[in-house]
């Protein structure tokens, strides 16, 4: 019933679990994060390049890829892969019921959770599979928790404390 911060309150931080070690760099320092090779802003850059239009992004990858163009179809497994391995790496640490997956490329709908899911379940060995599912709040669940949580910092401030 409440989020979990850490000690330091960097829990959490799956996108910078390392799916591919030595593998493309990332701001944070380290080579191989999971949001260098499955973040929508990735695919974008991924798919820019393999299609020679630096103006294409992820949801344009997203639509060649339902249109059944097999170079979207690579870039976009190699994504759906990455995003398997950092999830595994996560239902083996928390044990969740369900994984609840949001951003850019969680707007492409079916088209990844369909493959994601399969390619999750192919991982599993011990683990109980778990629901796959989009974030129902979309782009506005960072606004929501952070009004959510000053709220709740609201209520926890002792009103007498506060001067006018």
């Amino acid at each position: 019933g409440r989020v979990e911060a850490g000690a330091h309150g960097l829990a959490g931080e799956i996108g910078h679990v390392v799916v591919r070690p030595g593998g493309t760099p990332c701001p944070c320092g380290q080579r191989g994060c999971l949001e260098r090779y499955a973040s929508a802003a990735a695919v974008g850059e991924a798919w820019a390049a393999a299609c020679g239009n630096p103006e294409a992004d992820a949801a344009h990858c997203a639509k060649a890829v339902t249109a059944g163009d097999q170079n979207a179809v690579r870039v976009w497994q190699h994504a759906v892969d990455a995003l398997a391995d950092g999830l595994v790496t996560a239902l083996t640490l928390l044990d969740p019921h369900t994984l609840v997956i949001g951003g850019g490329l969680a707007e492409a709908g079916e088209t990844l959770f369909t493959p994601l899911r399969d390619a999750v379940r192919r991982r599993l060995t011990f683990q109980k599979p778990p629901r796959i599912v989009p974030a129902a709040l979309g782009d506005t669940a960072g606004c929501l928790g952070a009004g959510l949580l000053a709220w709740d910092l609201l209520k926890t401030t002792d009103a007498t404390e506060v001067t006018p």
